[in-house]
């Protein structure tokens, strides 16, 4: 960002705020190991989409996504618990961008409108998830057919977890792509693609099926 664009930018108590996220943005793309580019084409972002994100932290990533979908397009953004909402809420307010929606999620549903997100991506979040089989059934709904789904998260440090509650826990924090991807499948998304980078991360794509599934019959 140009200087005097940064000074005239932290003159105000918003636009001090605006260029928090930023700032945030930058050091969490890096921190993380993907930037926000690979996420963004992996699912397919365009202008005028309806994009969702869940667990959005500081909503440097959900502003970013703002930006490309325009003002045609619209962003609904999560966390859970009355201060990061609140947060959140303030970060979408500094922005000015009228196409941000944000949504005090739950632990197992998304609580986004059914069949809303074009695509939705999550960094650093789905290794949280306690009850994933609801929370991945909560997401499928949420998405459109033929929809995209990016997660990116980390593997633990020792051994996984045997039970999704505990994947927050000392060195068990983390979840491996291959068990991620297996519980994706379980929920009846189709893979896409996997990719896993050098400073200990991975991002696992899934899509949406564009029709339902026969539950039966001939």
């Amino acid at each position: 960002m140009h200087p005097a664009r940064r000074e005239s930018m932290s003159r105000t108590p918003a636009g001090a705020l605006l260029l928090a996220l930023l700032t945030a943005g930058v050091s969490a793309q890096r921190s993380a190991g993907v930037d926000t580019d690979r996420i963004f084409e992996a699912i397919g972002v365009a202008e005028g989409q309806t994009i969702c994100e869940i667990g959005a932290g500081n909503g440097a990533l959900s502003l970013a996504v703002a930006r490309r979908v325009g003002d045609s397009g619209h962003v609904y953004t999560s966390e859970l618990g009355d201060e990061r909402v609140a947060t959140l809420r303030k970060a979408a307010t500094a922005s000015g961008l009228p196409q941000m929606t944000v949504v005090e999620g739950a632990p197992a549903a998304t609580n986004f409108p059914d069949g809303a997100c074009d695509a939705l991506f999550m960094r650093n979040v789905y290794h949280h998830f306690a009850d994933p089989e609801r929370m991945n059934a909560s997401i499928l709904a949420a998405m459109k057919p033929g929809a995209r789904l990016a997660i990116v998260d980390f593997p633990p440090a020792g051994d996984e977890a045997t039970q999704p509650g505990d994947r927050d826990e000392g060195r068990s924090h983390g979840i491996t792509a291959e068990t991620l991807s297996r519980e994706l499948r379980a929920a009846e998304f189709e893979p896409v693609s996997s990719e896993e980078g050098e400073r200990r991360w991975f991002m696992v794509v899934v899509a949406k099926p564009h029709a339902e599934r026969p539950t039966g019959g001939m």
